[in-house]
């Protein structure tokens, strides 16, 4: 059966190359104006992540996109590997990498609750995530804080920013971004969930990585030599599950965004040894308000359109202040990108790691950027 699947693997590989050397052969529409094109009549969507952050990338690259059957056919040919090593059902699978590149924490996707409640303990609390699944929240020890996903028993999902996890080939916190592209080779420009390709925003943030069978992401310090900040893992069944870039909004959804957010800073503060804020609900009304208003009215800005800012909001909620600092943020994709995007740029950064003492976290869900993120700061008098 194998030797059968060579020889027409073979077969196929012989005319992918006649085509490649001219491609006037096939029946090729495409769409360059738009976001989507057309291919032999079988519609490919080229979707972009539409953070703020990520605007003028993704303009840069639909300049730039050169949607050709070469390109599909080279980037056919060097996957098609993956199919040819296939054996059949009760056989192993050829895989990227060495099994267990990434057990972080002592826990790896496809793990048991059980496992992770015997290794941690019954969670803090549990957070709605983007997926569908619950977040384990393990925050008592910043130093350690990690979210571990769960779904029908099982590990599908893990992040944290502790300095304590180390991959098998010595990647962790702290390692160069040179260091992680010689180790696991060049990241993925996207990821492909049925006919969609969905293009990855800002490289120089994160690399995304499919080893064995889920999604590594590892997130980057620009303003610390491009060193390793955070990892990311989600099993790649329910990443090509979800639809889109984005979660279904709902109220839990957006409370666990903002608890995330709350407690992402805390874990930061604490690795650059700063104290962890206390979470504050009158702040987090003001944060509410202005995510709100910023996607109604269609701005994005620290000031609205009456001249209201940062200070206006919370002192209309009664908090007196002596210092007090804001951070707004739209279209990131859950609290985790949000809170990494903010933490590449000065003054984000700046106020995650400013001498406050109480944070409040508002999110919204609508308007141009589908999600709008808002942080109030301060310290009271």
């Amino acid at each position: 059966m194998r030797s059968f699947k060579r020889v027409m693997m073979l077969i196929l590989i012989l005319w992918l190359i006649t085509m490649y050397r001219n491609t006037s052969l096939i029946n090729t529409t495409i769409q360059r104006e738009g976001l989507k094109g057309n291919i032999s009549g079988e519609k490919i969507s080229y979707i972009y992540n539409n953070s703020i952050e990520a605007m003028a990338q993704k303009t840069a690259i639909l300049n730039n996109i050169d949607l050709n059957w070469r390109t599909i056919i080279a980037n056919f040919i060097i996957n098609i590997n993956d199919f040819i090593g296939k054996k059949d059902n009760n056989s192993s699978v050829v895989q990227s990498y060495t099994e267990k590149e990434f057990v972080v924490l002592d826990i790896e996707i496809g793990d048991s609750v059980e496992k992770v409640i015997e290794l941690f303990g019954q969670p803090n609390r549990k957070d709605l995530s983007k997926y569908g699944f619950d977040w384990y929240i393990y925050n008592e020890d910043y130093s350690k804080y990690i979210q571990i996903g769960i779904k029908d028993e099982k590990v599908v999902g893990v992040y944290t920013n502790s300095p304590a996890w180390q991959s098998r080939r010595g990647i962790q916190v702290g390692s160069n971004k040179e260091v992680v592209n010689n180790l696991l080779g060049e990241p993925l420009e996207y990821l492909i969930k049925g006919n969609t390709f969905y293009y990855l925003s800002n490289p120089e943030e994160s690399d995304t990585y499919l080893v064995d069978n889920y999604y590594a992401t590892i997130f980057y310090d620009l303003h610390n030599e491009y060193r390793v900040t955070a990892i990311q893992l989600i099993d790649k069944n329910i990443e090509k599950g979800l639809q889109g870039f984005y979660g279904e909004p709902s109220e839990e959804l957006r409370e666990s965004f903002e608890r995330q957010v709350f407690d992402l800073t805390n874990a930061t503060r604490v690795r650059f040894g700063k104290p962890p804020l206390q979470w504050e609900d009158t702040a987090r009304i003001a944060a509410r308000g202005h995510s709100k208003d910023m996607a109604k009215r269609n701005f994005f800005s620290h000031d609205n359109p009456d001249g209201k800012g940062p200070s206006d909001r919370i002192e209309a909620q009664g908090i007196y202040w002596q210092r007090s600092g804001e951070n707004i943020a739209a279209g990131q994709t859950c609290a985790i990108f949000a809170h990494e995007n903010w933490m590449n740029s000065i003054g984000h950064r700046e106020s995650i790691l400013g001498d406050f003492k109480r944070l409040g976290v508002g999110v919204y869900f609508g308007g141009e950027y589908t999600i709008y993120y808002t942080q109030n700061f301060y310290t009271p008098r």
